[in-house]
Order: C-alpha cells, then sequence, then structure tokens
C-alpha cells in the first residue's frame, strides 16, 4: 500500500471540487478552493498513514512491537528476559579466613557479587558469584581472572573460574520474539507432536533454533542450537544449558504424558575442500571463496519434515562450486570430503550439523 502524497491528496481534490461546479478554481494559492483543498489533503494525509498503520498490525511480520508482545502473550508467550551469569571460580588465602557473602569481584567492568561466606581450607575457597549485570557479557570461560573490588586481609585478590551455573542471555530482541510468535501461529499445538518440541525447545532462553525427531519410540530426541557467536561449534549449547532445556521439556504443563523428552547435541560432520587449478588465483579470491563456502556451510540443516519445500540438508561439490563461482572463482576443480571421506554429494542426517573443515589449494 502506498500513501499518495500530501500535494497529490490536495490536487486530487482540488480537480474533484472543479468537477463539481462545472469551473476552474483560481490559482492564486490564497483562493479559497486551494486553502480549503491544502486543509484537508493535510488531514486525509493522516488518515492514509492511520489505515496503513493499522493494516500493518494486522500481520504479525509487520505489526509494531506493542502488537508483537499482545499478540504472543495470547498464546502464553512472553520475550525471554536477560539472565545474570552464576560462575563458580576458585579463591585463595589465608586458611580460616572467612570471604564474606556479598563480596563484590569485577572481571574487566562486569562486576559479580559473590552468593554465599565461604571459609578458606587448605589454601582454596570454592565460591559462587552472579553477575549484577544481566545479559551474555557476564559470561567467563574456565581459567579467567576475577578480581577483588575491595581488599579482605589474608584472602588474595584474584580468582581463577572454574565453571559455570547459569550461562548469562541478553533480554530476547523483538525480531526473534516475533518469529517465535509466526512459529506458533503456523505450527499450533497438537498434544506432543514434533512441532511442539521444537516450539517448546525455542522459549528456553538462549535456544534460537531447534530440531525435534522420534528416533525410538516413546521417546522425542531434541537438538537445541545457540547463536553463532565465533566458530561453528559455538552453536552447540553446553551442559548446562542442554539441562535447562531439557527441564523445561519435562515440566509436566507440557510435556505429553506418553513421551520422553532427550535433550542432544548435534554432530558436526566437517567438510574439507580441495579447489584445484584456480583461475585467477589471488589471496584475495582465495580468501572470498573461503569465507563464502564457510558460511555457506552454516545455512545447510538436516530436514525437519519430510515434506519441506525447500530443504537444505544435501551438500554437494557441484553447489559449492557455484558458491566459489560467485565468489570469484572464473575456472577450477572443487573436490569435497565428509569427515574426511570423499563426496560428491552427502545428506546430513537428523541431529547432523555441516561446518567448514579445511581448505587446500592445488
Amino acid at each position: 500500500m502506498t500513501i499518495p502524497t500530501t500535494t497529490a491528496i490536495r490536487d486530487q481534490i482540488i480537480v474533484d471540487i472543479d468537477a463539481a461546479i462545472g469551473q476552474t478554481s483560481p490559482i492564486l494559492p490564497k483562493a479559497f478552493v486551494r486553502v480549503l483543498a491544502t486543509a484537508l489533503a493535510g488531514v486525509l494525509s493522516l488518515a492514509y498513514r492511520f489505515a496503513l498503520w493499522a493494516y500493518r498490525q494486522i500481520f504479525t511480520a509487520t505489526a509494531d512491537e506493542a502488537a508483537v508482545l499482545a499478540r504472543g502473550a495470547q498464546y502464553g508467550l512472553a520475550p525471554s528476559a536477560a539472565v545474570a551469569a552464576v560462575l563458580d571460580a576458585e579463591a585463595t588465602g589465608t586458611d580460616g579466613i572467612t570471604i564474606p557473602a556479598g563480596t563484590l569481584w569485577y572481571a574487566g567492568t562486569v562486576v559479580y557479587s559473590q552468593q554465599a561466606a565461604v571459609d578458606i581450607a587448605g589454601g582454596v575457597a570454592a565460591i559462587t558469584v552472579g553477575c549484577l549485570t544481566p545479559g551474555d557479557g557476564g559470561n567467563l570461560g574456565i581459567g579467567e581472572t576475577l578480581n577483588l573490588a575491595s581488599p579482605i586481609a589474608g584472602v588474595d585478590s584474584e580468582a581463577t573460574t572454574t565453571g559455570t551455573t547459569t550461562t548469562g542471555e541478553d533480554a530476547e530482541s523483538l525480531e526473534s520474539f516475533r518469529a517465535e510468535v509466526q512459529e506458533r501461529e503456523r505450527r499450533r499445538p497438537q498434544g506432543g507432536a514434533t512441532a511442539d518440541y521444537v516450539q517448546w525447545a525455542l522459549e528456553v532462553p538462549g535456544i534460537v533454533k531447534a530440531f525435534a525427531h522420534r528416533i525410538t519410540p516413546g521417546y522425542a530426541t531434541v537438538y537445541p542450537l545457540v547463536a553463532l557467536t565465533g566458530g561453528a561449534g559455538d552453536r552447540l549449547p553446553d551442559v548446562t544449558k542442554r539441562a535447562e532445556v531439557l527441564a523445561y521439556l519435562e515440566d509436566l504443563h507440557r510435556k505429553p504424558l506418553q513421551s520422553t523428552p532427550v535433550v542432544e547435541p548435534m554432530t558436526e560432520v566437517e567438510f574439507d575442500v580441495t579447489i584445484t587449478d584456480l583461475s585467477p588465483d589471488t589471496a584475495a579470491i582465495r580468501a572470498a571463496i573461503e569465507s563464502a563456502i564457510e558460511a555457506y556451510l552454516l545455512t545447510r540443516y538436516p530436514r525437519q519434515y519430510p515434506d519441506e519445500t525447500a530443504p537444505t540438508d544435501v551438500v554437494s561439490a557441484a553447489a559449492l562450486s557455484g558458491v566459489a563461482v560467485d565468489a570469484g572463482m572464473e575456472s577450477g576443480t572443487l573436490t569435497m570430503e565428509a569427515d574426511a571421506v570423499p563426496a560428491s554429494t552427502y545428506t546430513l542426517a537428523a541431529g547432523e550439523l555441516a561446518i567448514f573443515g579445511t581448505m587446500a589449494w592445488v
């Protein structure tokens, strides 16, 4: 729907008035008919805009934030709130010293609060700290350093992270929630159908994609994925997040009586690519081809449903050659291996993901 300009609306009003009275309105800008037409055009322009806004609210794909939230609420859905990271760490110091609850630690600009008082024994104290700022920024890997915000006698100023109790998550974006609502509208609950498990998994904070398959009678195997932040392996949720997904699926408010959910990590199939006699052979084209192939492989997923209209489960040397050509290859021969086995095509099975391995130039 295209909104006419205020000028076009004004001109149309003048044409209509002239036709109705059988004469041409004066061309002077302060002529009554032209002033009236200009005023009415402003009002009608607002009416057009309101009509377009109301039309957009009909569809989840184009609705504004308030409408998307209201539509999600009809289905019992709400955007996932930000989650604060909770980390385990090892502090050191003098035996018998107590590190009080509420002790502040920091890493960079992020501050953590110790959850419980802990006594140092054998020179070590196992502490648990919660990030004061919810979100992904509070996550730390194992072996990273936490610093005491204020010195405590007998306690060393640095602690080392040893694990994660709760993974920090950013608040769900509007577009992510919009997609969740659209998925709910497309695939309404069916008492434990495949689509239900996919939808339930997506309702867990941090899960951006999921697959579900009934590999064993009586069991529904769910494969969740988190947002890609670095290498392809980053898409696989850790043990803590998989346990969170499983707990959500096992909640008796949604778990079907005759089905048991199982949450598993997907298996990554590594594709190694070799291009022989590349032309033109420049560093820039090699980099472009490698980047394009890696991006293409990240879009390959196993079939969720047998009748998918645009499946992405097949990886072929021919398709990768097309990607290379689009990236600048004019001539050359491309071959590939799937998990070190030569293959011209490979079909991803349930629970498999495609990742980029090595690139060789011959």
